[in-house]
């Protein structure tokens, strides 16, 4: 059996003013964690059913790296910097604000904005990488710090879509809700493979 865990930090800091002649995708690369978000990831390079963990894949987002960084330090490993498992790249907004681009895209994985991917380019790419590391850690354990959206995408792989009451997208794995609008601080999801076949999905934190 393979398990991948993929985990995603949305504990930032929001009052970062950058350059204005920086580009929006720029920025968000840029974003660090904030003081919580540190302590969280200290926490969870502890947790138990991450021990087994053989190697460690981040985005190049700097969120995504401080939150591995612990992980890495703990369990002695190094960490592998994919541009495949970053976030969606929004494009250009204009006038739009990111949540009503996020409600247009999660009702249609086909809308994009001009320079920027539609949440079926993140799947398709998601997927691959998915393949690529099942194929490279058979029967391994192996750590994905990655992104809400790019988690999303790739759960609807496997997933039943649906919605809240918000209109937020809504993920179910065998009745179960895997994904139920916000993400809030450090969240884990857990992913069994039997050689390429997908055993399970578990939302572990």
């Amino acid at each position: 059996m393979t398990t991948i865990y993929l985990i995603n930090n949305s504990l930032t800091m929001n009052n970062i003013m950058f350059p204005a002649k920086e580009s929006l995708e720029q920025k968000r690369e840029k974003r660090i964690l904030s003081i919580e978000g540190e302590e969280e990831s200290k926490r969870l390079a502890n947790l138990d059913y991450l021990q087994n963990v053989q190697a460690i894949y981040s985005s190049s987002y700097v969120m995504s790296i401080a939150t591995a960084k612990y992980l890495a330090k703990h369990l002695e490993l190094d960490i592998h910097i994919k541009s495949e498992i970053g976030e969606r790249v929004i494009g250009n907004l204009g006038d739009k604000k990111i949540r009503m681009i996020s409600e247009l895209q999660e009702n249609d994985f086909n809308y994009k904005l001009s320079g920027g991917e539609s949440l079926n380019e993140v799947k398709s790419r998601m997927v691959r990488f998915i393949k690529q590391i099942l194929e490279k850690h058979e029967d391994k354990t192996v750590a994905l710090f990655t992104h809400n959206v790019a988690i999303t995408c790739l759960l609807s792989e496997w997933c039943k879509k649906g919605f809240n009451l918000d209109n937020r997208l809504i993920l179910n794995y065998k009745e179960e809700a895997i994904i139920d609008g916000a993400w809030d601080g450090i969240n884990v999801i857990e992913l069994v493979f039997d050689g390429k076949e997908l055993v399970s999905i578990k939302r572990k934190k």
